[in-house]
């Protein structure tokens, strides 16, 4: 069962990292732009319509990541901690405190995206959409590097 939710997670996660990245692109972009080829339809995205998703998405992420953390503490991090891998378990504590933080920023995200005009507070928007992508980056990265370690001890 946690295999399950192990790739669960890390589905979710690849979901998660797509929308939130295709978001914080388009919102630094300062006026939509006929597209033409791959890249102007990639920045040409409607931030709004991902919020939603983005945030449902983290949740689920999140409460799966939560089902396979005591497998994770027992199992994995046990074998880093024989391996003397002190670098890969640090790794794994800025994983977690990065993804409380982002879960702690997403009020803040859903009020700037669903409750703020679009001409107010843009600097707001991108800044706090960035935030939030680099944390969902570093969490997918840092869990996928895990994962593989894992494999290898």
């Amino acid at each position: 069962m946690i295999a399950y939710f192990l790739i669960l997670h890390g589905f979710l996660a690849f979901l998660l990292v797509g929308a939130i990245t295709h978001q914080a692109i388009g919102v630094w972009r300062n006026k939509p732009s006929p597209s033409s080829t791959f890249f102007q339809s990639l920045v040409n995205v409607r931030g709004m319509t991902y919020v939603n998703a983005i945030i449902v998405l983290y949740l689920i992420t999140a409460i799966a990541g939560g089902y396979v953390y005591p497998g994770y503490v027992l199992d994995v991090k046990g074998s880093l901690t024989d391996s003397q891998m002190n670098s890969a378990i640090g790794a794994f504590e800025v994983k977690e405190h990065l993804a409380i933080v982002g879960l702690a920023m997403l009020p803040s995200y859903w009020y700037l995206w669903k409750k703020v005009p679009a001409t107010e507070f843009r600097l707001s928007r991108q800044i706090n959409t960035t935030l939030v992508a680099v944390m969902v980056w570093v969490a997918f990265f840092v869990g996928h590097i895990l994962n593989n370690i894992k494999g290898l001890i």
